[in-house]
């Protein structure tokens, strides 16, 4: 019994040492909580040269078309060998004939009408000048009846004549005075015979113009270097008076009308002029700055990795006006879209090319340029001193394709973040890295180049 109770002391031992040690163990050290710095890309502010850029799209169209109308009719005996869609012909270049028989007949028989009347006027002339001396002639002659019957009347009244011998002179006179008033009469129909006369002559020349017109209608020539469009006559075919034989367009000039949002122009006028916000921009304001702003255009063609490109100039402002997508039409010119043309590289800016069309203003300096995805809502992720965050609400001027103008909120020289910080902190602790990829492209963009 005894034996079963000698393991008792040696386990109270045990027992009692073990809760010396734990009693007696020191407690773990505590080590303070630290703050894990989150890491993000920025960029530092520098105050850039802008050159302003408003990207639309639109689609290419000539300048000028031309209608090859039939001012006469005719039976079509002459086209141009090239007068097939898409050639190009030069300006002055005769492109169809009508028959001119009928126009050659009409110029020889107003010629001949013009030839007779002129004539039947000379005529006239020699009429009215033998008549005027055969009136003079007359005249003479019937002073000379008038003093004869003065004197057998005296003599009558002296009774020295018989009333025969008076009335034989009375006769005389009367005749002599109906012959000059016939004269009389005469003359003063010749101009009215004169007048009639020349204004045969109006007509026949005018008709002798009409038909050398016509005749010359028979011959279509280009009005300027164009390229054919539509061709509807052939050679036999009769063209009747109205009827649309070919169409060409202008290849010395081309046009864009491409559509900006008004707000985005506006607020780019208000950067380049340095117009305040509380002025109101209405269109006759708008126009008048236009001329103030050195407007220029260019025009892409984006079909592979690099872009065609021709230098145009801001032409007008279109008069279409979209109230419901609020955006303005503007149109821009390029001279000579068919010059310079290299076959796989740059083809021509032809009639139908959808194309990029890019305003561009003169340019702005000291602006504060950040990409359109740093700004939050109107607020801007900024690293202070510190490396802190810290949320800032920013005033934004413009806006430009991948770019931002700040006109409050930022300075040169400042640090924001580029990356996404879902959750924002303020006075979250950051670790910054420079991206320089974003501020080359910011750089680049900023001076008119592509950030893309």
């Amino acid at each position: 019994m005894w034996r079963r109770l000698l393991f008792i002391p040696p386990l109270a031992l045990g027992i009692a040492v073990v809760a010396f040690v734990v009693n007696n163990r020191p407690a773990p050290a505590r080590k303070a909580p630290q703050e894990e710095a989150r890491v993000v890309r920025v960029m530092t502010l520098r105050a850039l040269t802008l050159q302003p850029r408003i990207v639309g799209y639109g689609t290419v169209r000539p300048s000028r078309v031309w209608n090859a109308i039939a001012q006469v009719g005719g039976k079509v005996v002459y086209t141009h060998p090239d007068l097939k869609k898409g050639a190009i012909i030069p300006a002055g270049t005769e492109i169809i004939t009508i028959a001119p028989d009928d126009y050659r007949l009409a110029i020889a028989q107003a010629e001949a009408g013009i030839r007779a009347t002129e004539a039947k006027l000379a005529e006239l002339d020699v009429t009215e000048r033998n008549t005027r001396s055969l009136l003079e002639l007359e005249r003479q002659a019937l002073d000379i009846v008038r003093k004869d019957y003065e004197r057998k009347k005296t003599l009558r009244a002296r009774g020295t004549i018989a009333d025969a011998t008076l009335e034989q002179a009375l006769k005389a006179l009367l005749a002599q005075r109906k012959l000059v008033q016939s004269l009389e009469n005469t003359l003063h129909l010749i101009p009215a015979q004169r007048k009639e006369l020349q204004a045969q002559l109006a007509t026949l020349r005018a008709q002798l113009a009409a038909a050398k017109l016509n005749l010359e209608r028979t011959h279509i020539r280009m009005p300027f270097t164009g390229r054919i469009s539509m061709v509807g006559v052939e050679v036999g075919q009769f063209a009747p008076v109205g009827k649309q034989l070919a169409s060409a367009d202008d290849i010395a000039k081309a046009e864009v009308e491409a559509q900006y949002p008004l707000q985005r122009m506006q607020s780019v006028i208000r950067l380049v002029a340095n117009l305040s916000d509380d002025v109101t921009l209405n269109g006759r304001m708008v126009r008048h700055l236009i001329d103030r702003l050195g407007l220029s255009v260019e025009i892409r063609l984006e079909t592979g990795d690099v872009p065609v490109v021709w230098q145009g100039r801001f032409a007008r402002l279109s008069d279409t006006f979209d109230p419901k997508t609020r955006t303005l039409g503007v149109i821009g010119e390029v001279d000579d879209p068919y010059s310079h043309v290299s076959p796989g590289n740059k083809p021509p800016l032809a009639k139908g090319m959808f194309v990029r069309m890019d305003i561009l203003t003169r340019k702005v300096k000291d602006v504060l340029a950040i990409p359109r995805a740093a700004v939050h809502e109107g607020r801007v992720f900024v690293v202070d001193a510190e490396n802190r965050l810290e949320i800032r609400p920013v005033k934004v001027r413009a806006r430009m394709r991948d770019l931002v103008i700040i006109g409050e909120g930022l300075k040169a020289g400042e640090r924001i973040v580029l990356s996404d910080l879902v959750p924002a902190l303020e006075g979250q602790l950051l670790k910054p890295v420079p991206d320089e990829d974003t501020a080359r492209m910011v750089i680049r963009e900023a001076a008119g180049g592509e950030g893309r």
